[in-house]
């Protein structure tokens, strides 16, 4: 679990926007800027055996079972109040037996973290062609409870897949 949280604290320290960026991009990471930034705790995740742009993008494997992710309050993410969200990525399946999802959360740190909106798009489901990168993308509501002072995850999970799953090139828009 430990692991978890550090990707996903080099996945928001790594996240940027650049001068070609969207309008309503929230945040984006291609994952090349990570390298280096994380020292000798390179995160288990990252990873130059594939990449959609660049050299590296994040793995999840047996043994790997979260992937780099964006964590940050919702505060900072936007200024005003977010009432629905786009998640766009380009992601690598070597098949239909690869069952990771990307995983979009909300949590009430208050409440001890507990999950106001957890969503898992289904990789396999969602991906058509296999063994090649693809486009994906969905769209996510925001719950009307959401505060603030909440936090918003997005990660590669592995769930039961078998195989490795790849993603880059991860962006969250505003959708509104």
């Amino acid at each position: 679990m430990k692991t978890f949280f550090y990707s996903l604290f080099f996945f928001a320290l790594a996240s940027c926007s650049n001068n070609s960026a969207p309008a309503n991009q929230l945040a984006a990471n291609d994952f090349e800027s990570v390298d280096g930034w994380t020292g000798d705790a390179k995160p288990a995740s990252l990873t130059k055996e594939k990449s959609h742009s660049g050299h590296y993008s994040v793995k999840v494997a047996p043994g790997v079972d979260f992937g780099m992710g964006f964590n940050n309050t919702l505060s900072v993410v936007s200024s005003s109040r977010l009432k629905k969200i786009k998640v766009h990525a380009w992601v690598w399946l070597p098949g239909k037996s690869a069952a990771a999802s990307l995983v979009t959360q909300i949590t009430d740190p208050a409440a001890g973290n507990k999950s106001i909106m957890w969503q898992g798009l289904d990789l396999a489901n969602k991906v058509k062609s296999f063994g090649k990168w693809v486009e994906i993308e969905q769209e996510y509501a925001i719950p009307a409870e959401a505060a603030a002072s909440h936090r918003l995850y997005c990660y590669l999970w592995r769930g039961s897949s078998p195989n490795a799953v790849y993603i880059d090139d991860l962006q969250i828009l505003n959708a509104e």
